[in-house]
């Protein structure tokens, strides 16, 4: 419906501007059908003759099935994310792996034919909560605090969580750096202060062998 309604104003933009008929340009819905499949249609589930099927009568049906469609129990949330939605630690840059996230969880909608249950305010509050829900273990408890006490319109607003997302998992990555960063010089200095005293012993024994 709503992919429709922008091809309609796109091709009557079009015409406006290069003074064209809009009808002699518009694709019909009619027309926009998979000629078998609305045969078929129309032979077990309409009982209409495939001649009589016009624009309007196309648009009813289709906004019968996506009402039906939107009255539907709701699937199961873990079922359908908490095996694939998952942060992608081999990108190393951050915001390509946020990116990369919500670009998934997108897939995911639209391969599993759930994308009208998460349009419209409700829809959209809805999927921040599966964004949220999903992030990995430190960012989704730095996400959700964020949210709960500074950023609550963010959970109305995908581009919002995203760009909260996106801060928090940079801070993240940078807190990780410097901790392996010290952790690094740490075992440098241990592994140096190891290597002098084993110098030490060395030096002493000899001498301590001679005294005796």
């Amino acid at each position: 419906m709503k992919l429709r309604k922008e091809y309609v104003a796109v091709i009557e933009a079009r015409c406006n501007a290069a003074n064209e008929d809009v009808k002699a340009v518009l694709r019909s819905v009619h027309d926009s059908f998979d000629s078998n499949l609305l045969e078929t249609m129309c032979e077990t589930r309409w009982d209409v003759d495939l001649e009589n099927v016009t624009d309007e009568f196309l648009m009813d049906k289709i906004k019968e099935i996506t009402a039906s469609f939107k009255n539907r129990e709701l699937p199961d949330m873990n079922d359908l994310f908490s095996d694939e939605l998952k942060f992608d630690l081999t990108i190393s840059d951050v915001e390509a792996r946020v990116t990369a996230y919500f670009h998934l969880a997108n897939e995911i909608f639209k391969r599993n034919g759930v994308s009208d249950l998460f349009l419209g305010e409700e829809g959209i509050k809805r999927k921040c909560k599966v964004l949220v829900k999903f992030l990995p273990g430190g960012l989704k408890t730095k996400t959700k605090n964020e949210l709960e006490y500074r950023s609550g319109e963010a959970k109305l607003a995908v581009r919002k969580l995203y760009s909260v997302v996106s801060n928090l998992a940079l801070e993240l990555e940078k807190e990780t750096r410097a901790v392996k960063k010290v952790k690094a010089k740490e075992a440098k200095h241990n592994k140096a202060f190891v290597k002098e005293r084993g110098e030490t012993k060395c030096w002493w024994y000899p001498q301590a062998r001679r005294s005796a």
